[in-house]
């Protein structure tokens, strides 16, 4: 989703208060699991998916990066699984990156925020999850927000995160 700054004021502000009800309604939903077997990052078929666009990842031409989250190396994609915790060596639930530990070693959602949303590496801007399942990193659940629009969205105060 491309957010857009040059809104007015109250367009601006109608924006924010819309993705913290995006946030709101997904947590609603009581079957995330079953949501969640239709995602990119769940299905490893070489066939394109209904949709599927493919990219040049910006920082390595030998990875393919998808609008629904999925990423090729050398042409084949790449299973995902969960990033460890170095400190307690188990899993972070819902920040996937490539199983593969040779390969790139990011997010998935910065794959697709790079590839997809014109996201620079060091622009200071947070890749933020409409929905915040990080197990969808379709182009159509991440918008670049900057940090004061990240902490405005997850309802937290200013300065203190």
């Amino acid at each position: 989703m491309k957010f857009d700054r040059k809104k007015s004021l109250e367009e601006y502000g109608k924006t924010l208060f819309e993705l913290q009800q995006k946030l709101k309604d997904y947590e609603k939903i009581e079957n995330k699991d079953e949501l969640r077997k239709n995602y990119g990052s769940q299905i490893l078929t070489e066939k394109n998916l209904d949709g599927e666009i493919w990219k040049k990842f910006p920082q390595n031409p030998k990875y393919l990066v998808s609008n629904k989250g999925r990423i090729k190396y050398d042409g084949k994609i790449q299973p995902q699984t969960h990033e460890i915790n170095p400190e307690t060596g188990e899993p972070k639930w819902g920040y996937l990156v490539l199983e593969d530990k040779n390969l790139r070693q990011d997010y998935i959602y910065n794959f697709v925020a790079f590839s997809f949303l014109g996201k620079i590496e060091g622009d200071g801007m947070h890749v933020h999850h409409i929905t915040n399942d990080g197990y969808d990193n379709s182009v159509d659940n991440l918008v670049l927000l900057t940090a004061v629009e990240h902490s405005l969205v997850h309802g937290f105060k200013i300065g203190v995160i």
